[in-house]
């Protein structure tokens, strides 16, 4: 019997501590801060911390709200798209449905590879090496967070698999810019419309668009 085998018992047996509460209370944690808890005590922590953070989420979404009202509520069908995602590729698949009803071939997001940390159900072709993306940093960003436009063919194959060509256009967005100059993630969005995206095009709900995938990354990948 390994972990796993454990674990698959406890999830189809959720009565087994009601039937042997006596074995409940023998079991013990070592919490970092705390020393040698409860498994009672470690569940409230967890439940605690869970709470402190869906206080913290909500709060930023309130300051969203208050910010820019009609993109904010503009967006609420993507945002309670959202909410139910689960994990990481939830989170890019709501996106990728939501931007393929607005006539996009899709959207996905690539995470620095320095940034986060990688994880077996994150695919690789999720991650890029902010040292490759710099040349397009530099040549197309500069100090924005946003580019809109056309890619060349080398910009491309580093972001995109081959059976997302040809790409006309992209909206490339920047992400975790908000609290620090280095981001840690991008959000594209393409179409096969070279005119689709372009320079100069207004970035206002990019923009807040960013903010709440930003606010899904945290929850989902920092736990």
């Amino acid at each position: 019997m390994n972990e796993q085998d454990i674990i698959h018992y406890l999830e189809t047996h959720p009565n087994f501590f009601t039937q042997h509460p006596s074995l409940l209370k023998k079991l013990t944690f070592h919490h970092s801060q705390k020393g040698t808890i409860s498994l009672i005590e470690a569940q409230l922590t967890q439940q605690r911390q869970q709470i402190t953070a869906l206080t913290s989420q909500l709060e930023k979404f309130h300051q969203l709200a208050i910010q820019e009202a009609d993109i904010f509520f503009a967006s609420i069908p993507l945002q309670k798209k959202l909410f139910q995602a689960q994990d990481f590729l939830s989170i890019e698949k709501k996106l990728d449905q939501w931007a393929k009803s607005y006539e996009l071939e899709g959207a996905k997001i690539l995470l620095f590879t320095d940034s986060w940390k990688k994880t077996e159900n994150i695919p690789s072709h999720n991650w890029v090496d902010r040292k490759a993306f710099e040349i397009i940093r530099l040549e197309r960003l500069g100090l924005r967070q946003f580019y809109l436009g056309e890619l060349s063919g080398k910009e491309k194959s580093l972001m995109f698999l081959p059976e997302e060509l040809p790409i006309g256009s992209v909206a490339c967005c920047l992400l975790g810019t908000k609290d620090t100059h280095k981001p840690t993630a991008i959000l594209l969005f393409r179409s096969r419309e070279t005119q689709r995206f372009h320079n100069g095009q207004d970035v206002s709900f990019l923009k807040h668009l960013v903010d709440i995938v930003d606010i899904h990354l945290e929850k989902h990948l920092s736990q």
